[in-house]
């Protein structure tokens, strides 16, 4: 009897560190705690313009200045628990073939700027990760006013590491970024109207941060759908042509202007800076019609 009760308890104790285990595996699976099993975590250097491999694209815009512009260009990221224990130099490559090859996955014209364009302030693109921090930046020097009128790219990619003991990550090793000069048409708008749609039709009324997207266009929300834009580009007689942004898929990426409305009649008012829109999907024969005020503030 007392070995059946030993047996007993001996199972039950088996089974309660089994669950005690599945439990902290679960823990470690979710991000909640450290491994026990694994407590030396790779030294990790990578680009940090984003967290998604897929997205490391990074847009800066300028006012239009023929001052010199110095900035943070690439930010490069130890992923350690703690910062830095000794001090880590790393070099950084021009690479313009990565700005290639996102244009050809997006459709986008981003050039690469000539060298006369901008100065690289970190010598021989080395950047240094201090002790006691995780970042660094490679720096650039600009004039603004060089970059109006078009759409330009640098690419850059971590290529070397001083000291021994890091690895340089595989998927963020690279970005992008993009360079413009901000037009005379960015800026905070608000925007009033209406959203015909064959079953959530609804009134428009919010600010919209409108952005350059070219010497003169801006990119502005689709309607009210958060994340899908129009590109509006003003013309020489004020005029406004109307074609997909960024974030369109599906029915929305045949976004087009519309005709046929006097009020609503796809213009840009230079007095009190407002465009009158009218613009629809899917095309031809568009179920959801946008009709819209838009007026900076």
């Amino acid at each position: 009897m007392k070995r059946s009760i030993k047996l007993t308890y001996l199972l039950a104790l088996l089974l309660s560190l089994g669950m005690v285990s599945c439990l902290k595996d679960e823990e470690f699976d979710d991000g909640r705690i450290q491994s026990v099993r694994n407590s030396s975590q790779p030294k990790m250097v990578e680009v940090a313009l984003s967290t998604s491999s897929a997205n490391q694209f990074l847009v800066l815009s300028f006012d239009n200045s023929n001052l010199d512009t110095t900035f943070n260009l690439i930010p490069v990221n130890l992923s350690t628990a703690g910062p830095a224990t000794e001090d880590l130099q790393v070099t950084l490559t021009q690479k313009n073939s990565l700005v290639t090859d996102y244009n050809t996955a997006n459709g986008t014209d981003y050039k690469v700027p000539t060298a006369a364009m901008f100065t690289v302030v970190n010598a021989s693109g080395m950047v240094t990760i201090p002790r006691g921090s995780n970042t660094a930046y490679l720096q650039v020097k600009i004039k603004p006013s060089a970059f109006l009128g078009d759409t330009w790219a640098l690419g850059y990619e971590i290529s070397a590491v001083d000291k021994s003991g890091y690895t340089i990550s595989g998927n963020l090793k690279s970005g992008i970024v993009a360079i413009g000069v901000k037009n005379e048409f960015e800026g905070n708008y608000y925007a009033t109207g209406y959203f015909q749609h064959p079953t959530v039709p609804r009134d428009i009324d919010h600010e919209d941060y409108l952005s350059t997207a070219g010497p003169t266009s801006v990119s502005k929300t689709l309607g009210d759908l958060s994340g899908v834009n129009i590109v509006l580009t003003i013309n020489a007689d004020n005029t406004v042509s109307i074609v997909p942004g960024s974030g369109t898929s599906g029915t929305t990426a045949t976004v087009a202007a519309m005709g046929g409305d006097a009020t609503y009649n796809n213009t840009y008012d230079p007095a009190t800076k407002t465009f009158w829109l009218k613009y629809g999907y899917p095309q031809p024969g568009p179920t959801r019609i946008i009709t819209e005020k838009v007026v900076k503030l």
